[in-house]
């Protein structure tokens, strides 16, 4: 079940992202920096970010999977003054890594598309680590495309480098809807 998500909500997405991190950028982000991220200090913030968007002008959206929460995805005004409006970008999308390849990312995703387009927005934006391999080509089999931003940015004390990823709602945005909706890809 996908739903929208509420401050009840934010140790679970602490959880969510710590893990998600800890896995996704093995390898990719210095160990200590991964090892010491901080559940606490996540859920903080996350408690803070929903607390300040009561009329869910940056939505965020939970899966629950046997009643418990496993994924999140967040999202929002675009950041880059780059992209062309109206516009919006996901922020962040993580799944526990025990369910992977369950549907849940594919089911946030569409459900994001979904309200985005329906509120208005032609393009939608998201930033992915370029070591990323697992993360890109998810998007990219969910209809996302490269499109040639890039920014480097610092994590864990080192240099590293992210694409921006788009979305268009176009023929091709609309095949990817159909594929999202299928189960054929992510």
């Amino acid at each position: 079940m996908i739903r929208r998500a509420t401050v009840a909500d934010s140790r679970a997405i602490a959880e969510i992202g710590v893990r998600g991190w800890q896995a996704a950028y093995r390898g990719i982000l210095p160990k200590g920096f991964l090892a010491g991220l901080s559940i606490a200090a996540r859920e903080t913030a996350w408690r803070a970010i929903l607390e300040a968007d009561p009329d869910g002008a940056a939505p965020a959206w939970v899966a629950e999977r046997d009643g418990a929460v496993e994924a999140f995805l967040s999202s929002g005004p675009p950041r880059d003054n780059d992209v062309p409006r109206p516009a919006a970008e996901v922020y962040a999308i993580y799944v526990l890594p025990a369910a992977w390849r369950h549907g849940l990312g594919r089911g946030l995703m569409r459900t994001a598309i979904r309200h985005w387009n329906a509120a208005g927005t032609t393009t939608l934006v998201l930033w992915v680590l370029e070591r990323n391999e697992r993360g890109r080509a998810f998007y990219e089999a969910t209809g996302w495309r490269p499109d040639g931003g890039r920014q480097t940015v610092e994590l864990g004390g080192i240099a590293t480098v992210e694409i921006r990823y788009r979305w268009y709602y176009d023929a091709v945005g609309q095949s990817a809807v159909v594929a999202i909706r299928s189960g054929r890809h992510g």
